[in-house]
């Protein structure tokens, strides 16, 4: 097994008895991971890519192609036959890291539901009304929403299709991140008869899963809208789930059922096909073919975005089944059911396309586009997935425990991509009494662009209102973590309309400039520096276009008064304690960071120019590796609930 796990292939000859030794390790790694592939409740095991049919340097280049297409990364993991055999962190993260996952952590909100739904605590096509649950916000702002309120069973918010209280369940696509899906978190709470969602989460789906800290700052209801701080590692587990049907296996090995395998069937299905075929519950799902008609999320208001395509076509050419769970600003959890791969990759990128113009706008991104580029790069590794053979036959052994049939009439508020749980300071005790902060109101300051987590200080005596708080803008932007602009050069046929409403979205010139440095230095809260631009080089699409791609630092942003304290340790927003005498003009630029989480803005800004330096130089040479590679021997365990480990990287 050491032999399994540790041996130097790179190092071998290429030789007849190579094949030997790797046909033979692949028998002996397969019997190791018995009939439920994955870590279970205990530490992903590493193995060499070659001895599941895959290609150590392969993968190399694939991760540092993604690294200089989508700049700044944080992490990327490959698993495949429940091994993990890949791994690259950037700019100082490890394996225990945890970045904030946005909308990417929904699909572990749906296996939740999944582990209820397997218990038989519901059913899907009962209207919430039913059990008791309680419409939140989105349903009784308009009188005229209460006429759906009825209507609306958990397939429709699992499916995206709750109408959000504007049109009835199952006739509209309605993505939704906040009240409309929290509606899930209501329903646990009703089934299981506890108002603490979180810990039934944690003790039924977090912990058996080997993550016990992964819902640690929701508060006690469960963020239903995402936004949990997970690893790399921690997201390839949700993979592997998905590829395992729901089987998963204890810390003796022996395999159980944790969800369904009827449930996971519904979920990678299309759950309404009459409205897409591109999402199933909390999930997105990709098909191959000429005629496919592959979903493509665009987000923001600009020309080409805010709204969720569907193709009529298979335009980006996918030719091979896939399950897609995003996250705003570049987090991709990708899994290849056909290749049993899964591809993790967490970064803090806002992604333009030709047909979702980010240039115009920060807020707008191409989920879509972003997932090809890493599909693009993956192709010579899906090519080797393709010819080997599985390790282990894939899905649970263990008998059904819900027979509930998935019937053939199919039919989400606030958290959108970025924000935290609107109850995670909750769980996180009580306000700090630091710096003089106990009893003040605070000054919450997020990072840009549109995200959910920042800096939270101690409000000036006598603060009101936001403008009180606006000095602390400028100590807070450059804590911030890089932020990258990565936008397809090509430009899409768009109308003289739809220029002139772009125009007047981004201000005067902003069309103009063809780099995506433009949209973040328009109201100069960000210095930016290119890293690449237009002039020459192939799309990663194959297609006559490429990616411009430049690097930021905040240096302000703005800032937002509350009349209660700061959480000392809330991960999303943690208090900053000033030096003795306040915030002065010397102090504004750069403050020292030493709250709950043991992070500082020095070493925040000390990654920043490592990073800034590294991508600098990966766009001139493509081969430098811009990464380290940590020894999975060595690492931690992803599944720790220490808030301590989520450093700065957090983000």
């Amino acid at each position: 097994l050491n032999t399994c796990f540790r041996m130097p292939l790179r190092t071998m000859m290429l030789s007849s008895l190579r094949v030997v030794i790797i046909l033979v390790l692949r028998l002996v790694c397969a019997a190791v991971a018995g009939s439920v592939p994955g870590p279970g409740d205990g530490l992903w095991r590493p193995i060499a890519p070659e001895a599941v049919g895959l290609d150590g340097p392969t993968l190399w280049k694939a991760a540092n192609e993604v690294a200089a297409d989508l700049p700044p990364r944080n992490c990327w993991a490959v698993i495949r036959g429940g091994f993990l055999v890949h791994e690259e962190y950037y700019g100082g993260a490890g394996p225990a890291t945890k970045y904030e996952a946005d909308s990417a952590a929904k699909t572990a909100i749906a296996l939740v539901m999944g582990v209820a739904w397997t218990k038989g605590l519901f059913d899907l096509d009962t209207p919430l009304a039913v059990y008791g649950v309680k419409p939140l916000a989105t349903f009784t702002d308009d009188p005229r929403s209460m006429q759906y309120w009825p209507l609306l069973t958990t397939r429709h918010v699992l499916a995206q299709a709750s109408g959000v209280g504007q049109w009835p369940p199952g006739k509209n696509f309605t993505y939704s991140s906040g009240n409309g899906i929290q509606h899930l978190e209501r329903l646990l709470a009703v089934v299981t008869g506890s108002e603490d969602t979180t810990l039934w989460a944690t003790e039924n789906f977090a912990k058996p899963m080997g993550v016990p800290g992964l819902f640690i700052a929701d508060g006690p209801q469960l963020s239903a809208g995402g936004g949990q701080l997970v690893s790399c590692r921690c997201l390839a587990r949700i993979g592997q789930l998905l590829l395992n049907k729901g089987a998963w296996k204890r810390a003796d090995g022996e395999g159980f059922e944790l969800v369904s395998e009827r449930y996971i069937d519904m979920m990678t299905s299309p759950s309404i096909p009459s409205l897409t075929a591109g999402y199933g519950f909390l999930l997105w799902l990709g098909f191959p073919g000429p005629t496919a008609k592959n979903v493509y999320c665009r987000w923001g208001s600009t020309p080409g975005c805010g709204a969720i395509v569907e193709e009529p076509t298979n335009f980006y050419k996918l030719d091979r089944r896939m399950y897609l769970a995003p996250g705003w600003m570049g987090k991709l959890l990708i899994v290849f059911p056909d290749d049993d791969l899964v591809v993790v990759t967490l970064g803090n990128t806002a992604v333009g396309s030709a047909r979702c113009d980010m240039r115009y706008g920060t807020s707008s991104s191409d989920d879509s586009y972003a997932f090809m580029v890493v599909f693009s790069r993956l192709r010579e590794t899906l090519r080797l997935a393709a010819r080997a053979q599985p390790l282990v036959v894939q899905g649970s052994s263990v008998a059904d425990s819900n027979p509930e049939q998935p019937k053939q009439d199919l039919s989400l508020g606030p958290l959108a991509h970025g924000d935290a749980s609107p109850t995670a300071p909750a769980a996180l005790g009580a306000p700090a009494d630091a710096a003089g902060a106990q009893g003040r109101g605070s000054c919450t300051c997020y990072c840009a662009p549109d995200q959910g987590f920042g800096s939270c200080f101690a409000a000036p005596l006598g603060a009101t209102g936001d403008e009180d708080c606006k000095d602390f803008g400028a100590v807070a932007g450059p804590m911030c973590p890089l932020v990258g602009l990565v936008q397809e050069c090509e430009t899409y046929n768009l109308t003289a309309l739809q220029l002139n409403r772009a125009a007047a979205h981004a201000g005067p010139g902003a069309g103009e400039v063809l780099d995506a440095c433009s949209p973040a230095s328009q109201d100069g809260s960000m210095e930016c520096h290119l890293v690449r631009g237009c002039e020459g080089g192939k799309s990663p699409l194959g297609l006559e276009t490429y990616s411009t791609a430049c690097v930021c630092q905040t240096k302000w942003v703005a800032c937002t008064y509350a009349s209660s304290p700061c959480i000392a340790a809330d991960p999303y927003t943690p208090l900053v304690p000033l030096p003795l005498g306040g915030l002065t003009h010397e102090t504004s630029s750069g403050i020292s960071r030493t709250d709950a989480g043991g992070w500082e803005s020095a070493a925040v800004l000390t990654f920043g120019a490592f990073a800034l330096v590294s991508l600098i130089v990966v766009s001139k040479v493509r081969a430098l590796k811009v990464g380290r590679v940590v020894s999975p021997l060595s690492a931690e365990r992803d599944g720790t609930d220490d808030l301590s480990a989520v450093a700065y990287a957090q983000f």
